[in-house]
């Protein structure tokens, strides 16, 4: 039983013709607007990886975190600090992906971690994020297949800087390091740099940043004369949108973030706990912040369809004007002129709960030691 009448694309065209006053439809043009190039199309059609943070300073304290984490459902450790790369010895490297964000020595550390391990690198899945081309070349020549540098957006980011700056920045990054890996054939060059961005509760904003990077990403390859490779794109949930006060509503602002970045096409995700500006997040603020990767991912299966948002002007026209905004950032970084920005005016800064809707108490904080 039906409640509305059927209609047929007939009747569909006669009601455009008669809103058109008889112009000429071009559906292609005028109702998709679609953008060339990958959008964000995974490389392969499967659930972007969950990533959790190694905080924990006392290395037993932080395996178990590892462990735990590991056991329910997530599937990379971020080692934040040179510090917690010990944490990795005893776990099964070979059965999870590992983000070094502890500069040249945290990923010197990994280096000789798996050095003295019986463990082929070449099955591992590294992203080393190093800074130094001598050192690339060493962890190369381990035999180490994974992106060994990395352009960042998060810092630009958290400078106060919008979409399209962040993402022009963090291209312009990527290039850089492009150019210290010239040692790489060109077919291991390409896929050497991989590219970090932050995720705010702007998700419309976020989707489009992230489709943007991949259409860039392919622009630059070609201009290098490179081979089309698909981008590492991973994605972090933004530090700057983190409320200090009323910190359970961060929950929200992940669940938002998460979703523009997911829909947008990153490969990996990593979710700040939610009193992760509080001190250092317990077991229940970690907890809610892998629950809230696997809720999305398994049962709202939003990795199921490939860039939801084709064709969508809401999503569409921004993903252009970013591509064009950060383009030409990009162009000003190359000349040196990098984009600068102002902390306090970041429109990542969360308001529900700080200066709007305060709660009448505060609960108490989800951490082990206060920051």
């Amino acid at each position: 039983m039906h409640n509305f009448p059927q209609a047929t694309a007939d009747d569909w065209l006669k009601r455009v013709s008669k809103a058109t006053k008889g112009a000429p439809f071009q559906a292609e043009a005028v109702l998709f607007q679609r953008q060339a190039g990958p959008r964000s199309e995974r490389p392969r059609h499967a659930p972007w990886a969950v990533f959790a943070r190694v905080d924990h300073h006392d290395i037993m304290k932080a395996r178990q975190q590892a462990e735990d984490d590991l056991a329910n459902g997530v599937t990379g450790l971020v080692i934040p600090s040179p510090a917690q790369v010990p944490t990795l010895e005893h776990l099964p490297l070979h059965k999870f992906a590992v983000r070094n964000e502890g500069g040249d020595l945290g990923a010197e550390a990994i280096r000789h971690l798996v050095g003295r391990l019986p463990l082929d690198p070449a099955r591992l899945t590294v992203d080393h994020g190093v800074h130094d081309a001598d050192l690339a070349k060493l962890i190369h020549a381990q035999g180490f297949t994974g992106p060994l540098m990395r352009g960042d957006g998060r810092s630009f980011h958290a400078g106060g800087l919008d979409e399209g700056d962040e993402l022009g920045a963090a291209l312009a990054s990527a290039i850089s390091a492009l150019r210290k890996l010239d040692f790489l054939a060109d077919a291991q060059l390409a896929g050497a740099v991989s590219v970090t961005l932050s995720a705010t509760q702007d998700m419309l904003a976020t989707m489009a940043k992230f489709r943007a990077a991949r259409i860039l990403w392919r622009d630059v390859l070609k201009s290098s004369g490179l081979p089309d490779t698909p981008l590492a794109l991973h994605g972090e949930t933004s530090r700057v949108m983190l409320a200090e006060t009323d910190a359970h509503s961060n929950i929200l602002r992940s669940v938002a973030a998460v979703f523009g970045a997911g829909l947008g096409g990153a490969d990996s995700l990593s979710v700040l706990p939610f009193s992760f500006n509080q001190g250092l997040p317990n077991a229940f603020s970690r907890r809610v912040a892998r629950n809230l990767q696997n809720l999305l991912l398994h049962e709202s299966d939003l990795w199921r369809v490939t860039d939801p948002a084709a064709g969508a002007g809401a999503i569409e026209t921004p993903t252009q004007r970013l591509c064009e905004q950060a383009w030409r950032v990009m162009q000003a970084a190359e000349r040196g002129n990098w984009p600068s920005g102002d902390p306090a005016q970041s429109k990542a800064k969360p308001v529900i709960g700080v200066r709007a809707y305060q709660p009448p108490a505060e609960l108490p904080a989800e951490v082990e030691a206060q920051s």
